[in-house]
């Protein structure tokens, strides 16, 4: 099909970059081609040094519309969001584009000024700010646009609805109909996207040397703590795509509040850097720091391009009860944003990244995938939760990980024998063709910011479905699920799969939670982790029903945690 624009034009905070980020994902789904010119990502690279005169907006709106229009002519399709106030240079561009569709984001100010975190629209309205569009700089709505949507008491999900029907009436966009069934198959990708369309690994091919060595030594030095230490692993194997570093206090404060990253794409959890207030005072914006890990190497670099103090308490869309922002509001004093570059990723062999798990995937002929990635021994509970997933997806993916430093019981297995106890299950029980088991790094535990990350991080690495327990989230499996509700059906790309915890019923005789098996607690035989090692430090066996007896072998034979 022949390439096109979307124009999202409106004031700021109506909803343009929410709205262009979701017809983004539902296109793709297509297989229509998108690239996304956020207006704030033009600003800062492509018209770096424009200021918000007349003539200085107007060559914004043209430089953003000349590279609309060579995105169309490839035949993609491009989706703009930026202000652009006057009709008159908005009609310009819609003269040199031949399939240009203009979308209104319409909503009035008091619902603006409601929900503008930083308080700028209620600031403006007592003459604080000058100019700002809308208040005291003109606005100048379209006169005849092809989609209006009002923001203001519309949810997101209607109003993408109306854009995405206009497309299909204007034939820009296959209209979602059975006879075209086949043709969307055959243009699905053989493995689901990654999250946001893109997989950025930020590893570098070596470690730094020459030059480049002798330049960071005389660079400023961050040093990592365990969290940000993982943060970087991940960063390098491409688990937290398309982030390409830590956050900025734009993605902070909209990531805290509504889950969206500033350009509107779902993204649930705060990835920050926290330094000291000394260590602060010596970094400048756009100038590169090392980054050091706790061992003294040094692992990555930043670009620096924010410094900045978190907030001490922020309304969360989760409720008072949110743990994982709680604590990114207390990670440190002061928070450093940038893109990171990593030379020397803290990983194992075992610790495969997304493009390997892509490709055994693809070598075993696997096109739907679960992913859990378990915290705990693999339990006959973690076994039945599993076979439950791979009947549905006929193809699972189990990453043995550890808690992070300070998160996890005091009694826990080594990740070694995790992933051995797994390797033991996996041939004995599994059908192994249809399985693929990867060691990872240390994860936060944490409520159901977590869990929506982890299912990201299982979306990166692949998977269709991410398998979340409720024993892993604070809040349980009700707390993980009310955090996947933030988002419209299917716009995170991956189908979350939540799960109470299992255990055997003595009532059914049979591996059931408590929303398949009648009876109370009395009826359940299950025991935690940290129980079921006492027990073998004593000598005893776990009984068959809790415990595989080849993997009470190895965990008998090995020890329990790491020297």
């Amino acid at each position: 099909m022949s390439g096109f624009v979307v124009w999202f034009t409106g004031l700021s905070g109506a909803g343009k970059s929410t709205l262009g980020a979701l017809l983004a994902a539902e296109l793709r789904t297509r297989g229509v081609h998108v690239e996304v010119l956020d207006g704030d990502e033009v600003r800062t690279h492509l018209s770096k040094g424009l200021g918000f005169s007349r003539e200085d907006r107007d060559t914004n709106v043209r430089r953003i519309g000349f590279v609309a229009k060579l995105v169309a002519r490839s035949g993609a399709c491009a989706i703009t969001g930026a202000i652009s106030p006057f009709r008159a240079i908005r009609d310009e561009q819609r003269a040199q584009i031949e399939r240009f569709v203009e979308v209104y984001c319409s909503a009035s100010i008091d619902a603006l000024a409601d929900r503008d975190p930083k308080g700028l629209y209620r600031k403006a309205l007592a003459g604080e700010i000058k100019g700002f569009t809308g208040i005291d700089d003109p606005y100048e709505p379209p006169a005849s646009p092809e989609v209006t949507v009002y923001t203001d008491r519309e949810s997101k999900e209607e109003s993408l609805a109306r854009i995405v029907a206009r497309l299909e009436e204007l034939g820009y966009v296959p209209a979602l109909k059975r006879s075209v069934g086949r043709v969307r198959a055959h243009l699905r990708p053989p493995l689901g996207r990654p999250h946001g369309g893109e997989l950025r690994i930020r590893a570098t091919p070596s470690a730094p040397r020459g030059q480049l060595a002798e330049y960071l030594r005389s660079k400023p030095v961050i040093d990592l703590d365990a969290e940000a230490e993982i943060d970087v692993a991940l960063f390098a194997t491409g688990a937290l795509s398309p982030l390409r570093g830590f956050f900025g206090e734009k993605d902070f404060l909209r990531v805290a509040r509504e889950m969206r990253l500033e350009n509107g794409l779902a993204w649930p959890m705060p990835i920050t850097l926290p330094v000291s207030e000394e260590v602060a005072g010596g970094l400048r914006i756009g100038a590169i720091a090392t980054l050091r890990a706790r061992d003294g190497r040094t692992v990555a670099m930043i670009e620096v391009n924010d410094v900045y103090r978190p907030p001490t308490s922020l309304a969360s869309p989760l409720g008072e009860e949110d743990p994982d922002l709680a604590r990114a509001l207390t990670r440190g004093p002061v928070l450093v944003g940038g893109e990171v570059s990593v030379f020397e990723p803290n990983t194992g062999p075992s610790v495969h990244g997304v493009g390997t798990t892509r490709r055994m995937f693809m070598a075993r002929g696997l096109t739907t995938v679960a992913g859990i990635r378990a915290r705990s021994l693999p339990r006959r509970a973690e076994e039945h939760l599993a076979k439950v997933a791979l009947e549905i997806t006929g193809g699972l993916w189990v990453q043995a990980i550890e808690a992070l430093e300070g998160d996890g019981e005091p009694e826990a297995a080594s990740l070694s024998m995790r992933l051995r106890s797994h390797e033991v299950l996996v041939e004995r029980y599994f059908p192994a063709e249809r399985v693929v088991l990867s060691a990872g790094l240390p994860a936060r535990r944490g409520g159901g910011r977590q869990a929506v990350l982890d299912a990201i991080v299982c979306q990166n690495h692949g998977c269709s479905h991410a398998i979340l327990v409720g024993s892993t989230y604070a809040g349980g499996v009700s707390g993980a699920e009310r955090a996947f509700r933030v988002y419209a059906p299917g716009e995170l790309g991956v189908v979350p799969l939540c799960f109470e915890d299992a255990f055997h019923s003595t009532r059914t005789n049979s591996m059931a939670t408590s929303r398949s098996a009648p009876g109370d607690a009395s009826t359940w035989i299950t025991l935690t982790e940290a129980e079921i090692l006492a027990m073998i430090a004593r000598g005893e066996a776990p009984p068959p029903e809790v415990l595989r007896p080849e993997v009470f072998e190895v965990l008998a034979a090995g020890p329990r945690s790491q020297p």
